[in-house]
């Protein structure tokens, strides 16, 4: 793994600690939800088809900002020739508007790591050089709360980087702690 993008994950994940601790201490921050999707992943490659996409989102809450620690991935994206997956790392900004009194709109940009692996042996473990860059998500989450802790919905994600850019569009289960 190229040094850059290391230090990027580090930074980032410095950055969400230290500001949730800051925050937390003046009972700004307030844990916001935890949601995990699951869909359809592809990438802008001339191998690449649909494979399976998963993603999993931990949010705190700042007054009405939204700030998370998001991962997503994309999972066998090619029908034949060398398997292809991406793994994100993002750490992400949002703002959240009620529709209705059951469902909830999310809009969220940001920056973090991404991943992109091809398999270019017959032994994955040790034949993969995966290429990583900084990436930037754009994502939206469209939310049905049947129950106050629980919503269901839909999580269309885009990644803009250097490598590959990917689309996911998964379906989501999130849990709100507040």
């Amino acid at each position: 793994m190229k040094s850059q993008p290391l230090r990027l994950v580090v930074l980032l994940s410095f950055l969400f600690i230290t500001s949730t601790n800051l925050l937390a201490q003046d009972k700004k921050l307030k844990a916001h939800a935890l949601s995990l999707g699951a869909g359809i992943a592809t990438a802008d490659t001339d191998n690449a088809k649909s494979g399976l996409g998963i993603n999993l989102d931990f949010s705190t809450l700042v007054n009405d900002h939204i700030i998370s620690l998001y991962l997503n991935s994309g999972l066998n994206l090619t029908d034949n020739g060398p398997n292809e997956d991406f793994y994100e790392f993002n750490l992400t900004y949002g703002r959240k508007w009620s529709l209705d009194p059951k469902l909830v709109l999310e809009g969220h940009v940001g920056i973090g790591l991404f991943v992109y692996d091809v398999e270019t042996g017959p032994n994955p473990f040790f034949a993969n050089i995966p290429d990583n860059t900084v990436g930037f998500p754009l994502r939206a989450k469209l939310l049905y709360y049947p129950s106050e802790k629980f919503g269901l919905g839909i999580n269309p994600n885009a990644n803009f980087n250097s490598i590959a850019n990917t689309y996911t569009f998964n379906v989501v289960l999130q849990y709100n702690f507040n």
